[in-house]
C-alpha cells in the first residue's frame, strides 16, 4: 500500500515499512525545532518513532538517538567490566540504527548523532532533556520485551510529565503523515482565556495545519461552558492567523469523548498538557494524558 506524505512517500506491507525521504520544502520547518532527542530500545516501535520524527521534521533539524543501559549490582571490578561491555553493545546498536536511518533518509547524513548513557530510561531521558539542548523528544509508546525492552510504553507516559520540552509519543500502529489536522483539547477556562502553547502555534503555522480546539464537557452541561449555544460568554481567540475552530462534545469520560472526536474527524495529532497545575492542564490530570498516550492510535504531543 502506498501512503503519501506531501512530497514524501511511504510504502508499507504487513511485515515491513519502507520509508523514502525525497526532500522537504523549507517553509514547512517549525522555527522552534532545532534538535530532537529520540530515545530508543532498538524495538520496532522505537524505530518507527525515529522514522516518524525524521520523516516529519526532515533535514532542517539535528537528531540524537539515545539509548540507556542499566548495570546489575556486583563487585566494583566486575561492575566496571560489565559497564564497559554494555556501553560498547549499546553504541554498536545505536550506530546500526543510525546507519538504517541515514540509508532511508539520505538528506540526514551528518544530521544524526548517537548517545549511550548508563541509568534507568526515565532518569536518562529527563537528564538529557533538562540540559536545554533539545527542543523536542520523540518516542514510541510501546517497547519490546527482553533485552531490547528497556523502553516500555509507560516510559513515555511517565517521562513526559517532568520534561521541560514538548514530547511526541508515537503509537506502534499510528498512521504517519504531516500533522494537517490537530486536536488541542482544553478545558472551559483555558478556552475563554484563548491561550495555547507557542510550539503548537508554530507547528500548525509551518505545516499549514488546522487546529480543532476541543472542549469535552459532562453530559447535560453543554449550555454552561465555552461558547456553546446558550452560553453567556465567548472565547477570546489568541490563535492569530492559524486556521482553527471550536468544538464541544458531551461525554461521561474525557478520554472517550476525545477518542470519538478524533475518530470522527480523522485527526493526525493530539495536543494535550502534562501538568495538573499548568494553565493548560486544568482539565487533564496526569492519568488522562497518560491514558491517551498509551491507548490512542494517533501521535500525542504533550506540552508543559
Amino acid at each position: 500500500m502506498l501512503l503519501e506524505l506531501m512530497n514524501v512517500s511511504f510504502w508499507s506491507d504487513s511485515t515491513h515499512d519502507h520509508w523514502c525521504n525525497i526532500g522537504f520544502p523549507l517553509h514547512l520547518y517549525p522555527r522552534f525545532m532545532y534538535r530532537i532527542l529520540i530515545p530508543t530500545d532498538f524495538s520496532e516501535n522505537a524505530r518507527r518513532a525515529a522514522r516518524y520524527a525524521c520523516a516529519v521534521f526532515g533535514d532542517s533539524v539535528e537528531y540524537t538517538l539515545l539509548n540507556s543501559y542499566e548495570v546489575p549490582h556486583s563487585g566494583a571490578t566486575m561492575l566496571l567490566s560489565i559497564s564497559d561491555i554494555l556501553e560498547k553493545d549499546s553504541l554498536q546498536l545505536l550506530r546500526e540504527e543510525q546507519s538504517l536511518l541515514e540509508e532511508e533518509f539520505e538528506s540526514l547524513n551528518g544530521k544524526i548523532s548517537v548517545l549511550s548513557q548508563m541509568g534507568a530510561p526515565e532518569t536518562v531521558i529527563r537528564k538529557m532533556a533538562d540540559t536545554g539542548d533539545y527542543s523536542l523528544v520523540v518516542m514510541g509508546t510501546k517497547g519490546a520485551t527482553g533485552l531490547k525492552g528497556a523502553l516500555v510504553g509507560s516510559v513515555a507516559a511517565n517521562t513526559m510529565e517532568d520534561l521541560k520540552c514538548p514530547v511526541i509519543s508515537v503509537p506502534e500502529d499510528a498512521n504517519v503523515g504531516f500533522p494537517k489536522k490537530i486536536v488541542f483539547a482544553v478545558d472551559d477556562e483555558v478556552l475563554n482565556l484563548g491561550l495555547f502553547p507557542k510550539e503548537l502555534e508554530e507547528l500548525a503555522t509551518r505545516f499549514e495545519a488546522e487546529i480543532l480546539v476541543l472542549n469535552v464537557v459532562p453530559e447535560g452541561e453543554m449550555a454552561h461552558v465555552g461558547n456553546a449555544k446558550g452560553a453567556a460568554r465567548e472565547p477570546i481567540s489568541a490563535f492569530g492567523k492559524v486556521k482553527h475552530s471550536f468544538h464541544f462534545v458531551e461525554s461521561k469520560e474525557v478520554t472517550k469523548g476525545i477518542e470519538k472526536f478524533m475518530k470522527d474527524n480523522k485527526v493526525d495529532l493530539l495536543g494535550m498538557v502534562s501538568k495538573r497545575n499548568d494553565l493548560f492542564g486544568k482539565l487533564f490530570g496526569l492519568s488522562v494524558t497518560k491514558q491517551m498516550m498509551l491507548h490512542t492510535k494517533v501521535p500525542v504531543m504533550a506540552f508543559h
